[in-house]
């Protein structure tokens, strides 16, 4: 394994060095770029601008957040520029020369005038650009009108966007106007949002795909706003599947944004005020005691939570002078939420309260150095303060998997996190190359109060004793049989009722497994730095090929591991590039003044093979150090006892003080010296063709290898065999049974995957766009995570299976449809088989104090407990030499989820005489995609421009409404084993954005009115 990695990596780092090697050569091609902008001044944002050569072949670009466009490798020659955007005239400058390694500067001035949309410009066609891959995504306003309106539900919505997880680390990582740590804003202040962008740019940590870009409306020339009302109720959602009743539940969202001019021709704003307002659900489905009986009953109630958020953000736009632009954007959030803690196994005495506040700055300011290099410099400073109070002091009681009862034992906590992030890059053209050099450096420091656990909690898990009879007396003769965890509580209190001893009660099957507590100074704190420099190199080695090498290093604070490169090299190949640009009859179309104009259509036979291969890191979060400084044995005793002398107490709870008098052994967490870096090796190849002038298919094979995954290892167990689970004490440890156990993030893990995924995107019948993906996913390692445990903690020979995020199928599609009446209807629906989940025996057997042992297959099935599942009989109590089942050997159920939205647009106000024109198409979510308009010839009026606009609109999220049911219930000592208790918290499509939010169709309406 390690002998192949290093290959790998040499094969990077030479392929990296050869294409280093080439830079210097000076290429027949040159370039265009400039600034578009109004006729006061103001820059013009994601405005299109399409060149022309004298055999009609045409490029496209978009102007970027500051107003820049570039054409980075054009052939030399005479170039027709042709620049169209929302509410301007068509502009066109012809004649601009090109010449070899030369850069042009042509500033764009458009005219201000009501447009209609009558033509769309094609931004879509299949190109060589290391950003132009067609498996990326990219959503503008249409596209952003098909997701829900809840900002929650939105963010999960992009997540599912990202594909499916290709590491443990989760969901895709979210960066807002280039700043990592991004909050996603509310939908009606982003621009666009792209996803899984040029997968091996050196300027991005986050590796391969998985990245999700967001970019905000900047300031206009002219005042603009709006006001809108999101609104959601019960009575419009179908019921909870896992609720008896129907329980009131309501959202309602209210939001208004402004924009305009600060200073003519200088300076513009942009605002936004967001309050939500929320009533959603949670349902509660467990096992108790009935008080008086004491027999299990079923506990199932389904609870409103009040909650409320309050959004606000102003963004500054300045133009300085002709070379420098300024970008300022603060943004406040508050949120606050009562009760919450209540849900799946969690009782309602486990409720707390929590509020959340948050204030972020961040300035961007550009520089044109000259005409063929920008500088670009990036700060951003945030605080965060989150706070939890509990509402009572018990002492907590975790009856595993069958119910969680007491306290929340939460206490009175705080967390304060401060973060500065500062970037600075320079973007150049030389030649046949687009090169970038820069860096970043991130500094954040917490300050955390928890007394998380200071009131202490008895768990009770499953294990083996006689067997009863219905009065509680031992059966004769009959053998032990598997007690779940609902049983040995029960037990426990029926023999305690009785005034049996605890010896007696241990004896019978009862008494708690385990006892935590913890003590001390419940103030830690952290600081960690982190830096990272790249460079990167998109060099168009001829007109169908380019070359993208790049080299990124990073560096961090808190672990020793300094040598962290990490090169990177894509490339594109077009076979048939020379014919990508011309049309269906091999011409091209041109336009006269105040005529409409398309763009080429492409040719069926553009094709591009794109690939690549690098390696990536990720980084270790500054939480595992401030665990480390709170348990270090000192700053807060931590305490996991096993001890029967101290477990007979229940439900007494002995305090720290009394466990510290008679030496009870506590618990410390500490680092690994040897902890590193997430090391990831992402290697695809592919295939993107372009069928016709509306219909792109991909390709794509992908492979990756991650190594030093980070877990979590109590290296203080007893070593295997030697350890009698009835008695606590026993085992030999390797630090010795005083030192306790000493829980340790290492990063030891390993995972790998494999994907074949397919798509296609383009339009039907030149009305409805639409976008469709599937990927066949493999993916295995031996990494059970931060919060899991080995089945053996010296022995990793049966943790190597399927790994959590081992979605094998994973289909998504959408479509969108839009009337020029101003109806539209969009739908998105998503599909995947279920993820793995691990059955254990929810016991500990090997003294860790991680209730992770598995079963084993069953060899005899008339042995007491052994149990008959889909997946095999299963035996809770292996022998010596029996076959243990696999981690995560079980399936979980299948997601499906159908979402749809309809709305419709009003105009209405004093008419004013509109122009015609071409403007910049929404597109397709992967890519725009082309059409074509009406023979070139004289074009009718345009109908008059209406001032204000109404939109009303509904969104339907599961509109089938397919029950998605959670995984199942893992634990064997568990009444839920097999079970599913809630429904699934993968992917969620309505008001709240959780699980148990309010139904399992909902239905939520809209109104918009904009001027």
């Amino acid at each position: 394994m390690k002998s192949f990695a290093s290959l790998k990596y040499s094969l990077c780092s030479l392929l990296l060095l050869a294409a280093a090697t080439t830079t210097h050569s000076q290429p027949n091609t040159g370039s265009i770029k400039g600034t578009v902008t109004d006729q006061l001044g103001g820059l013009v944002v994601a405005a299109t601008v399409m060149a022309k050569d004298s055999k009609g072949a045409t490029s496209t670009v978009t102007t970027d957040v500051n107003g820049n466009y570039e054409f980075r490798t054009l052939a030399a020659g005479n170039y027709d520029l042709t620049v169209t955007a929302e509410g301007f005239s068509t502009l066109e400058h012809r004649n601009v020369s090109v010449r070899s390694a030369k850069t042009s500067t042509v500033n764009l001035e458009l005219v201000i005038g009501s447009v209609e949309q009558t033509v769309v410009v094609d931004n879509s066609i299949i190109s060589t650009d290391a950003d132009r891959n067609a498996d990326a995504i990219t959503l503008r306003q249409r596209e952003l009108e098909a997701l829900p309106n809840d900002p929650e539900a939105f963010a999960a919505a992009l997540q599912a966007l990202a594909g499916p997880p290709q590491g443990e680390g989760g969901g895709a990582q979210v960066k807002v106007d280039g700043f990592s740590n991004g909050q996603v804003p509310p939908k009606e202040t982003i621009r666009k949002v792209r996803i899984n962008q040029n997968p091996y740019a050196a300027e991005n940590e986050y590796p391969g795909w998985g990245g999700i870009e967001i970019f905000t409306q900047p300031g206009t020339d002219k005042f603009h706003g709006g006001v809108s009302f999101n609104f959601n109720d019960e009575s419009l959602n179908s019921r909870h599947p896992f609720a008896k009743v129907r329980a009131p539940f309501q959202t309602r969202q209210w939001g208004g944004s402004l924009t305009g001019p600060l200073v003519k021709k200088r300076a513009s704003f942009t605002f936004y005020l967001n309050r939500y307002e929320n009533f959603t659900n949670t349902v509660v489905n467990a096992t108790i005691l009935e008080p008086i009986t004491l027999k299990p009953v079923g506990f199932n109630q389904i609870f409103v939570i009040p909650g409320a958020s309050t959004n606000l953000g102003w963004r500054n736009d300045l133009k300085i002078n002709k070379k420098h632009t300024l970008v300022s954007n603060y943004q406040y959030g508050r949120s606050s939420q009562d009760p919450q803690g209540i849900g799946g196994f969690s009782l309602p005495s486990r409720a707390y309260r929590t509020s959340n506040e948050s204030h972020t700055l961040q300035i961007t300011e550009t520089a044109l150095i000259n005409e063929r290099t920008i500088n670009e410099t990036r700060l951003q400073f945030s605080h965060r303060i989150s706070r939890q109070t509990a509402n009572n002091s018990l002492p907590g009681l975790n009856v595993s998997e069958s119910f969680f009862g007491g306290g929340s034992q939460v206490g009175s906590a705080s967390n304060k996190d401060d973060r500065v992030e500062l970037q600075n890059f320079t973007s150049w053209t030389y030649g046949r190359h687009f090169l970038k050099v820069g860096g970043r450096l991130r500094y954040v420091r917490i300050v955390s109060i928890s007394p998380s656990n200071f009131g202490g909690t008895y768990t009770f898990t499953g294990g083996v004793g006689p067997a009863l009879d219905a009065n509680d007396q031992i059966v004769p003769g009959a053998p032990a049989i598997q007690l779940t965890s609902i049983e040995r509580y029960r037990r426990t209190l029926v023999f305690q009722r009785q005034n049996l001893s605890p010896t007696q009660i241990r004896l019978l099957g009862g008494g708690a497994t385990q006892f935590s507590i913890a003590g001390g100074n419940p103030e830690a704190d952290v600081a960690q730095t982190d830096v990272s420099f790249y460079f990167q190199d998109e060099w168009k080695v001829s007109p169908n090929f380019t070359l993208s090498p790049g080299l990124r290093y990073e560096n961090q604070s808190n672990i020793s591991s300094n040598f962290n490169l990490a090169p990177r090299i894509g490339f594109a190949w077009s076979p048939a590039f020379g014919k990508r640009n011309a049309g269906a009859d091999g011409k091209s179309s041109t336009a006269k003044p105040g005529e409409t104009k398309t763009a080429s259509a492409p040719s069926p036979r553009s094709t591009v093979i794109r690939g690549g291969f690098g390696i990536f890191y990720s980084r270790i979060g500054e939480n595992w150090t401030l665990l480390t400084n709170r348990f270090n044995g000192i700053n807060q005793q931590l305490f996991n006892v096993t001890d029967p002398a101290v477990l007979n107490l229940f439900p007494l709870v002995p305090p720290v003080t009394l466990l510290n008098a008679f030496s009870v052994p506590g618990s410390r967490r500490v680092l690994d010296p040897r902890l590193a870096p997430e090391q990831i090796f992402r290697a695809t190849i592919g295939m993107e063709h372009q069928f016709s002038k509306t219909l792109q298919f991909q390709l794509t094979y992908a492979h990756g290898e991650t190594r030093r995954s980070v877990r979590t290892l109590n290296i203080n167990a007893p070593l295997g065999g030697t350890f009698n689970p009835a008695i606590p004490t026993s085992g030999v440890r390797p630090f010795g049974l005083a030192a306790g156990n000493i829980y340790e993030y290492n990063s030891d893990g390993r995972s790998r995957y494999d994907s074949l995924s397919v798509g296609a995107n383009g339009k039907i019948a030149g009305k409805i766009d639409f976008w469709t993906n599937y990927s066949l996913n493999y993916s295995r390692g031996n990494d059970w995570g931060t919060t899991g445990s080995p089945f053996d903690a010296y022995d990793y020979s049966n943790e190597w299976a399927r790994a959590n995020f081992d979605t094998r199928h994973w289909f998504s599609t959408g479509a969108s449809y839009q009337s020029k009446s101003g109806f539209s209807v969009n739908t998105f629906i998503i599909a995947n088989s279920g993820p793995p989940f691990n059955i254990t025996t929810g016991r500990d057997t090997n003294g860790d104090t991680s209730f992770s042992e598995r079963p084993a297959f069953a060899t005899d099935l008339n042995k007491p407990g052994v149990v008959i599942t889909p997946f095999g009989a299963l035996d809770p109590n292996p022998t010596p030499g029996q076959q243990i089942i696999p981690r995560n050997f079980a399936q979980g159920p299948t997601f499906f989820s159908v979402n749809v939205g309809a709305s419709k647009t009003f105009k209405f106000g004093r008419a004013t005489p509109a122009k015609t024109a071409a403007i910049a198409a929404t597109g397709t979510p992967a890519v725009v995609s082309a059409t074509t308009a009406a023979p070139a010839s004289p074009t009718p009026a345009a109908k008059p421009q209406r001032p204000y606009s109404l939109v009303l609109s509904v969104y339907v999220s599961n509109a089938l409404n397919h029950t998605n049911r959670a995984a199942p219930v893992g634990n064997m000592a568990s009444p839920f084993f097999l079970q599913s208790t809630n429904t699934s918290s993968m992917f969620i499509f309505g008001p709240g954005g959780t699980a148990s939010s309010g139904g399992n169709r909902q239905v939520s309406v809209r109104a918009r009115l904009s001027f």
